[in-house]
């Protein structure tokens, strides 16, 4: 009888032990994962202000294999970097492609790791348009449109765009570019000529980006971790992984690689900063 309750007992306490082992966990290092086209910072901000908010957390290396995004999420999510960044070490650590909004992202970080045979760079602006005019035509279907505006249907796939429209819409890449611009200037600590040199939409190796001061050194995420420990004074420290979430069946048939969200910022009408081989 006295086992039974023994083996009960001892039972509920690993319970305990598990449930509340979360509250008195050690200091460790937290790792925010951005994979894949970024175009809805919602997850990668949540897991941000997660990361802001716990004491425990004394430093943030951003893992990035993404071609870029969208550029508004891109900007938050560098926004977001830039602010936590004031109250613990942040390295940011290129996978294998950390290019146009990646890379921008990057440089919110105060140090960036780049494998040597990473894939970076490719700082510019992209913006498609689709003429399905022809088409349309030779399928003998209409479509009738009604705006407030003489620029209200800019891009529309009915019909193709008219200098005016393409000079607008230009202006507005040209625009996006020059902030781009400032961004890796003022992060990298670059000249005019050397950001303009690196800032064509060309991409590069690691190690032609540590020779432009695209990056700070060449490595991975041991690398990024020892970075941090260094600049805390401390041997070691668990890694914590973000953001938390839950797999679903969805992923197991869709790769997130090859997932609607890419497909919707490559053929929807967006503003991106995404690099396109």
């Amino acid at each position: 009888m006295k086992l039974k309750y023994f083996i009960i007992g001892s039972v509920l306490l690993l319970f305990f032990i598990g449930t509340f082992s979360g509250f008195i966990s050690s200091d460790r290092i937290a790792v925010l994962e951005i994979n894949g086209v970024i175009d809805n910072p919602k997850t990668y901000l949540k897991s941000l202000d997660e990361i802001s908010k716990d004491e425990k957390i004394k430093g943030l290396i951003v893992r990035i294999d993404s071609p870029g995004g969208t550029v508004g999420s891109s900007q938050e999510v560098y926004s977001s970097l830039k602010d936590i960044s004031i109250k613990i070490p942040v390295v940011a650590s290129i996978i294998d492609v950390g290019a146009s909004g990646g890379y921008l992202i990057a440089c919110g970080a105060d140090n960036i790791y780049a494998n040597a045979g990473s894939i970076t760079g490719s700082i510019g602006v992209i913006s498609q348009y689709y003429d399905a005019s022809k088409l349309l035509e030779f399928l003998k279907f209409n479509i009738e449109i009604l705006k407030s505006g003489e620029y209200k249907d800019s891009g529309s796939p009915t019909r193709p765009l008219n200098e005016n429209e393409r000079k607008i819409l230009n202006n507005l890449l040209i625009d996006i570019h020059e902030q781009f611009k400032e961004i890796v200037k003022k992060e990298r600590g670059l000249t005019d000529v050397e950001v303009d040199n690196v800032s064509q939409g060309q991409v590069f190796t690691g190690l032609e980006a540590k020779r432009l001061k695209l990056v700070d050194e060449i490595g991975g995420l041991s690398s990024a971790k020892k970075f941090i420990l260094n600049k805390i004074g401390v041997q070691d420290m668990k890694l914590d992984v973000y953001p938390k979430k839950k797999k679903k069946l969805l992923d197991n048939i869709i790769p997130e690689s090859i997932g609607i969200n890419n497909f919707e910022s490559i053929f929807f009408k967006k503003i991106l900063y995404l690099y396109t081989p």
